[in-house]
């Protein structure tokens, strides 16, 4: 199973890509907004624990694409 999720927003910089998996991180441009820093870890963790993986693809001013596979029975 595959569920891919986009927006149009501010996209995350290229520099800051590393870090959208790590607790409580958030970038520059986020910390303007409300949040724990918890969402893309949490989503990860999860991924995994039942054998699937995520990935990002982001550009700064572009909107940014999470991709989450779990595979299926």
């Amino acid at each position: 199973m595959v569920v891919e999720v986009a927006d149009t927003g501010w996209g995350i910089p290229e520099a800051e890509q590393a870090h959208v998996w790590d607790e409580l991180w958030r970038g520059d441009r986020a910390r303007r907004v409300e949040g724990s820093g918890l969402g893309l870890s949490l989503v990860r963790i999860v991924a995994e624990r039942h054998g699937g993986d995520v990935a990002v693809r982001s550009r700064a001013g572009s909107g940014t694409s999470v991709r989450v596979r779990i595979p299926t029975a």
